[in-house]
């Protein structure tokens, strides 16, 4: 008699390892995802207190990145991920942008323009007088004006990030991060 796997045996490993496969794939694209977004988040802290320390240098918030003393090696593109008059930098795959259109409301953006969780992305909010919800940062997807989320409502900040949703406003939806 011979040794050896009959064809039902192999494909029923095949099968098994294709259920594996299918089953792990969501999760490891979601791991990847926010092993990316992480590294985005804490790039827009460190922008977050470059900006905060020009606002206390100088009584105003920079209008431009190269106002602040920052490295912006690799970020030498200008695709937007919001629309509008901001100054812009990109490195293909995220859009970091810089908001300080009036005397009330100043932001810096960072926000995914490629891959499955297009349009996700977070927001630095500045801290103005009297502006309660100022110096922190936001979960965010872009629901108009810009590169636009097209998942289902929460699957960028509720499900990678288990945020809460804040509020919809300007073209954003807002969560709070835990």
């Amino acid at each position: 008699m011979e040794k050896g796997f009959t064809l039902i045996e192999l494909l029923v490993v095949v099968l098994i390892i294709g259920i594996l496969a299918a089953v792990a794939l969501p999760q490891y694209t979601k791991a990847v995802e926010k092993s990316r977004a992480t590294q985005a988040l804490s790039l827009l802290k460190s922008f977050g207190q470059a900006y905060q320390a020009y606002y206390m240098a100088n009584g105003t918030f920079p209008d431009t990145f190269d106002q602040l003393d920052l490295d912006m090696k690799g970020w030498t593109g200008n695709e937007k991920w919001i629309s509008g008059n901001y100054d812009t930098r990109s490195n293909g795959d995220w859009s970091l942008q810089i908001y300080n259109g009036n005397s009330d409301s100043c932001a810096l953006y960072i926000g995914r323009l490629t891959g499955e969780y297009r349009g996700g992305g977070f927001a630095f909010f500045g801290k103005r007088t009297g502006d309660a919800e100022a110096d922190r940062i936001v979960c965010a997807e872009r629901i108009s004006s810009g590169v636009v989320f097209e998942k289902n409502a929460g699957d960028y900040c509720q499900k990678l990030f288990h945020a809460t949703l804040e509020r919809t406003y300007g073209g954003l939806r807002t969560y709070t991060m835990p």
